[in-house]
């Protein structure tokens, strides 16, 4: 069994994706060849680095300008052809990559490689089957291509969606957005709490990616001066300087702060709700431990479609200002039946097995 999967680094998400489907398939098989290509730094490592450069930069000081980079191409007849570009840039390179491995199927994790493969199979590459796996609660007509076999969408409330986009009902599998199997298993509460050294108490998770982006320091601020009888659990990623922030606060509420984290699905066990940014592959995370989502700072593009999606599912609320945070958790920590439908629709949304049911698909139907 040998399966490609693409992806590009830029975000963590869909690097993380890859990575968990490629575990999954070795799980399953443990024989299989997976091969994990970044899209980018396989055209040129320099383009790489420069777009991954530009991208951070754009998030960090002109979010309004990837908003409309994002809006800008979200339209079926694109300004710029992307796909005649980068044919140009590297379709024989990557069609002698392609073919040397003989893939029994062909996975992509973003929308860049997708379209570029989908072009290649249009001018002549091999039928490989080729399945696109979205990673965000929305439909970026980037993501539709001719030439691509199946989509992988998160829920089967976007089928509409991506139908009113003319991809046909066949070709549409809702299994979710892939994520580490951690986040499916059954964990004691109580071993958690021991092991954190945390009080069986109300606990609020703040946390915003690896990057620990999102104004955390002022939130924490914000909890400890405006709620009692609380703890807080912040996860700073890999922003040491927020970490040594949120290590020098003096509050009256517990405090337990942590860097970069591998059990964070631990943390958000012991979390009666969760504080984050929207992004796609962290909210089904979230959505699988069936926490309550308050979310903070999305950016413009695709986290504000996943916010929209998420506020009309009724499983997340959004706070315009961090001032407001505080109230939005204790309306849902202090209301027995609002905290309970909360729950009750995110156990409709969540999707913890999507990996499986991903890997299971293409190993019965390609291979």
């Amino acid at each position: 069994m040998n399966i490609l999967i693409f992806s590009v680094s830029i975000g963590n998400g869909h690097d993380q994706v890859a990575h968990t489907l490629r575990n999954e398939f070795i799980l399953n098989n443990n024989k299989s060849r997976v091969k994990i290509i970044n899209t980018l730094n396989f055209i040129s490592p320099l383009l790489d680095k420069v777009i991954l450069d530009s991208y951070m930069n754009i998030l960090k000081f002109y979010p309004k300008a990837w908003g409309k980079i994002y809006n800008k191409t979200n339209k079926l007849d694109p300004f710029i052809d992307i796909n005649d570009i980068t044919n140009r840039l590297m379709t024989s390179k990557l069609k002698k990559s392609i073919n040397d491995f003989n893939p029994n199927a062909i996975i992509c994790t973003h929308s860049f490689p997708s379209s570029i493969i989908s072009g290649m199979k249009e001018k002549r590459l091999p039928d490989y089957p080729l399945i696109n796996v979205i990673t965000d609660y929305n439909i970026h007509t980037s993501w539709i291509n001719d030439f691509t076999d199946r989509y992988v969408i998160p829920h089967e409330d976007l089928i509409s969606v991506i139908e009113g986009l003319g991809v046909s009902k066949e070709k549409i599998l809702p299994f979710g957005i892939p994520i580490k199997n951690d986040f499916s298993l059954k964990l004691n509460r109580r071993t958690l709490l021991k092991k954190f050294d945390i009080a069986d108490k109300k606990t609020v998770l703040v946390m915003g990616g690896g990057l620990g982006l999102g104004e955390i320091n002022r939130i924490v601020k914000e909890l400890d001066a405006k709620l009692d009888n609380i703890q807080i659990i912040a996860i700073a990623g890999r922003n040491h300087r927020l970490e040594l922030k949120l290590k020098g606060l003096s509050t009256k509420n517990k405090l337990v702060v942590f860097g970069f984290v591998n059990n964070v699905h631990e943390l958000m066990e012991i979390s009666d709700c969760v504080i984050s940014k929207p992004g796609g592959v962290t909210t089904a995370e979230i959505l699988s431990k069936e926490k309550p989502l308050i979310i903070i700072s999305p950016l413009p593009g695709q986290e504000f479609e996943n916010t929209e999606f998420l506020l009309n599912s009724g499983v997340a609320v959004s706070a315009s200002d961090i001032k407001k945070v505080p109230s939005l958790v204790n309306q849902i920590l202090s209301s027995e039946v609002r905290f309970k439908c909360m729950k009750e629709l995110i156990s409709y949304l969540k999707k913890p097995y999507a990996a499986r049911d991903t890997v299971e698909y293409i190993v019965k139907h390609y291979l």
